[in-house]
């Protein structure tokens, strides 16, 4: 009865680099096509920036205004490999949010 689209790409530059072979610009292009082609199917879209935190928080920022302005409305900022403890993940969501 309710549809919705998940979206995802690696954001961290190990993830960038080592599996999907791919700079910065290619990984924000891609996210905002995948967005951007989930919107024509479905109203509501989900984003995640997979291992989003061990990602410069300024390039995550970057990624999800530009997925935001594509149309996602919800945004998953994941710990793809239990990287973070509780407080320095807060702290981290805190930063990422100010930006």
């Amino acid at each position: 009865a309710r549809s919705r689209i998940h979206t995802f790409i690696a954001t961290s530059e190990l993830h960038m680099e080592k599996k999907l072979r791919m700079t910065r610009e290619q990984v924000l292009e891609q996210a905002t096509l995948a967005v951007r082609f989930a919107r024509k199917l479905c109203g509501d879209i989900e984003f995640s920036p997979e291992d989003g935190y061990r990602s410069d928080i300024d390039f995550l920022a970057r990624v999800c205004e530009a997925v935001i302005r594509e149309g996602a409305g919800t945004i998953n900022i994941p710990d793809t490999v239990g990287y973070a403890i509780p407080e320095l993940y807060g702290d981290f969501i805190r930063r990422l949010r100010e930006k």
